[in-house]
């Protein structure tokens, strides 16, 4: 830090301040490269209008905008506005805020290399592990290009193929006993013999199914004609006579007689009842 020291206030205070910016931009462009600024601080306490109005004057607005080295402006209090505000790079509200301004890079480094002091023993545990899976890895590796691991493989390929024919073969052997089980009852099934029991067995069933058929067909006839006799015995002459009624016709024409109007006198009469018949005569 390099302190150009002028009036801040007062008659020519803005000439001293004007010519402190120039001095600080000479002084950078003839230091050594490990001398040089960062920026240039232009700031005061604060005051009232006439106290800061130094910071207002032209010679220290175009000695601001002039300069080659960055500007902040940290004049008065929060509230306060001056032209060197708005001329400069950066304005800060008060000079302590100027001061954060300035050194947040600093905190930041700071607190980067706080992290790396906490993230380095972690990144190198990181690769500690990283490469122990490696050497893991290539130790498994080896010892599977070990000879003696693939005659051991081979070993036991050789087992699993014994094993496989083995099962393939009993696998082939009971295909070809249920294929010669399948062929036998197919040539069984179209045996003369057996294709005679089948005959017989089916004519069998036709037969009782006829016989049973014709059973219930006689059945269904007969008590068709048996409730047909009763309707005949129901509706017959001789089951009215049973009852008690007559019948009496013409004896000449044998006609029915219906009605006492067609009777003459002397006319001769035929009456039949349940037991016989006998004559009458009108009067």
């Amino acid at each position: 830090m390099l302190l150009a020291p002028c009036r801040v206030q007062g008659q020519g205070a803005a000439e001293e301040i004007a010519e402190a910016i120039r001095l600080l931009n000479r002084y950078q462009a003839q230091c050594a490269p490990a001398d040089r600024l960062a920026l240039v601080l232009v700031t005061r306490g604060g005051g009232s209008l006439e106290d800061l109005w130094a910071f207002n004057e032209e010679a220290v607005a175009r000695a601001i905008f002039e300069s080659a080295l960055p500007v902040v402006s940290a004049v008065g209090h929060e509230i306060d506005f001056t032209i060197s505000d708005f001329v400069a790079d950066c304005r800060a509200a008060t000079p302590s805020a100027a001061a954060e301004v300035i050194t947040q890079d600093a905190v930041a480094a700071r607190q980067f290399v706080l992290e790396s002091l906490e993230r380095l023993p972690r990144l190198a545990r990181d690769q500690w592990h990283r490469h122990h899976e490696e050497v893991s890895r290539l130790e498994a590796r080896l010892l599977r290009a070990h000879p003696r691991r693939r005659i051991n493989e081979a070993w036991q390929r050789l087992d699993d193929l014994r094993a496989a024919a083995v099962r393939a073969g009993r696998f082939q052997w009971r295909q070809a006993q249920s294929r010669w089980e399948t062929l036998r009852a197919a040539w069984q099934r179209q045996s003369p013999a057996q294709r005679l029991a089948r005959h017989r067995e089916q004519l069998a069933r036709d037969v009782g199914r006829l016989t049973e058929l014709a059973q219930h067909r006689f059945a269904a006839r007969r008590q068709e004609f048996l409730n047909c006799l009763e309707r005949l015995r129901l509706l017959s002459p001789e089951h009215t006579l049973a009852r008690g009624y007559s019948i009496t016709v013409d004896a000449a024409d044998g006609r029915i007689v219906r009605s006492v109007h067609a009777l003459r006198s002397g006319q001769l009469l035929r009456t039949r009842v349940r037991d016989g018949e006998f004559g009458s005569r009108v009067e």
